[in-house]
């Protein structure tokens, strides 16, 4: 007799119209959060309904085991890009009855380090890592000990299983954009510029080596500032501040007519201090960022990036886990295949970026003059 398949979460969001996440919260009886009777009553309808229940484990089972818990470490989730990342990875792991555990680790190699011996320590099924490791080794170490997924920028030789991003061909699209807009003068304004944040300097390379070759005459100014891990800890707008303060320093330079920003977070504070220097976006700066976070596409932002495939990579980085998980590596064994899975940047035109205010004097004055249209009273 062929055994009929487990119903998921996923079903009875179908069948509830309520997300996997509540239906998750529901059925665990989670104290933090309260419900309506009448959810509670239809989800857990829908439950028996499918038979979920009887699928589900014993109630005196404790409600975390290391066996069933992912540990996602990330810098912060006061960007949103993380947030929206793991978010991505619990939809995956709620929907197969995993757990998710966030980490911050502010770019800190220490707290990476010790982080990471804790998680090991504590026996969790697997470790998705959100961004280029501040510490390699101590990476690259846990993953003997536990299946683990990076998601990083192309090109990353640790030896892991990895969700990455071409983020040089990403400055790529962003140069040719503003290229074609006339823009032969620009400013990249930046966090942390260090080989610890590949990502960043890979950008920021497309850039230079695209303008080197279309546009010899053209110039970037390279604005960055470091940030310590206890200004991340505390300061949770200092992606903000550090792109707002940047371009005030670059308003005084007449020649500038754009902006690239390291990510949108830091292209809101270039936003924010052309607007208060009394200037427009696009008319006076035209602005980009990368990671195309939610918030980009609203008005007023609306702002030209590139498209970071957050919630894809989270979804697919959380599958590759779970395969990694039911493999048979031993521990202290590394995987004999590494899987690299590349999505392809994608430059999002949107609001904040127009023709340089030169060159649309220049186009002006290039275009031919039409003879003056005659008056149907004439």
């Amino acid at each position: 007799m062929e055994k009929k398949p487990t119903p998921t979460l996923k079903q009875i969001a179908e069948l509830t119209g309520f997300s996997q996440a509540s239906i998750s919260m529901i059925l665990n009886k989670r104290p933090d959060v309260s419900f309506s009777e009448e959810t509670v009553r239809a989800v857990t309808a829908a439950a028996e309904r499918l038979g979920y229940a009887k699928a589900s484990p014993p109630a005196n089972k404790k409600p975390l085991s290391g066996k069933r818990v992912i540990a996602v470490f990330c810098p912060n989730i006061t960007n949103p890009y993380y947030a929206m990342l793991v978010q991505a990875i619990e939809q995956s792991a709620l929907e197969r009855d995993f757990q998710v555990m966030t980490l911050n680790t502010y770019r800190s190699p220490d707290i990476e380090a010790r982080a990471l011996a804790a998680v090991v320590e504590a026996g969790a099924a697997g470790i998705i890592f959100a961004m280029p490791p501040q510490c390699p080794a101590a990476l690259e170490k846990a993953a003997l000990a536990i299946s683990t997924v990076l998601i990083s920028d192309k090109g990353s030789l640790l030896k892991i299983d990895t969700v990455e991003m071409d983020n040089y061909r990403a400055g790529i699209l962003i140069a040719r954009h503003l290229l074609e807009l006339g823009h032969t003068r620009i400013a990249y304004v930046s966090t942390t510029l260090d080989p610890a944040n590949s990502m960043r300097i890979r950008r920021l390379q497309g850039l230079e080596d695209t303008y080197k070759e279309a546009c010899p005459g053209g110039r970037i100014a390279v604005r960055a500032r470091a940030v310590t891990p206890a200004e991340e800890l505390q300061d949770l707008f200092i992606e903000h501040r550090v792109g707002y303060s940047l371009a005030k320093e670059c308003l005084s330079d007449g020649e500038i007519t754009a902006f690239a920003a390291v990510n949108d977070m830091v292209a809101y504070g270039v936003i924010d201090a052309i607007t208060e220097a009394g200037l427009r976006v696009p008319e006076d700066y035209s602005v980009c960022g990368f990671d195309n976070l939610f918030s980009s596409r609203l008005s007023p932002s609306s702002l030209t990036t590139v498209d970071n495939y957050i919630f894809e990579k989270g979804h697919n980085a959380f599958a590759m886990l779970c395969s990694r998980i039911g493999g048979a590596k031993g521990k202290g064994e590394a995987p004999e295949v590494i899987t690299r899975v590349e999505y392809p940047p994608r430059l999002i035109v949107r609001g904040s970026t127009c023709r340089a205010r030169g060159s649309r004097a220049r186009a002006r004055d290039a275009s031919p003059k039409s003879p003056p249209i005659a008056s149907p009273l004439d």
